[in-house]
């Protein structure tokens, strides 16, 4: 799997870094755990500040185009981001129902 950036751009109001990325894959589209991994270790970033908003296969092609923002701090990118995202990107829990039922 190979991760190149597209498009780089700061968002000062919000406090972040908006990217653009394109994946080359020669199976299926790449998991999102694996794209954040890769990412992590292309720009040397944290784990914990940054997300991957979405990584869209491109038909019939081997590739995907995906959006990532990096954020200065945890506490930031947790303040912004909305809880679907947080979620799918696993840094919120989704509560499951009670064991008994209730």
């Amino acid at each position: 799997m190979e991760l190149e950036i597209i498009n780089e751009k700061e968002n000062p109001l919000l406090g972040r870094t908006e990217m653009t990325f394109k994946v080359i894959h020669p199976n299926g589209t790449p998991s999102l755990s694996d794209v954040r991994s890769k990412l992590a270790a292309i720009r040397d970033l944290a784990n914990d500040s940054f997300i991957i908003e979405h990584v869209r296969g491109e038909y019939g092609r081997s590739s995907s185009v995906g959006d990532a923002r990096i954020y200065a701090s945890h506490d930031r990118m947790m303040g912004v981001e909305s809880l679907y995202v947080l979620k799918r990107n696993g840094f919120v829990e989704e509560k499951g129902e009670d064991e008994d039922g209730e």
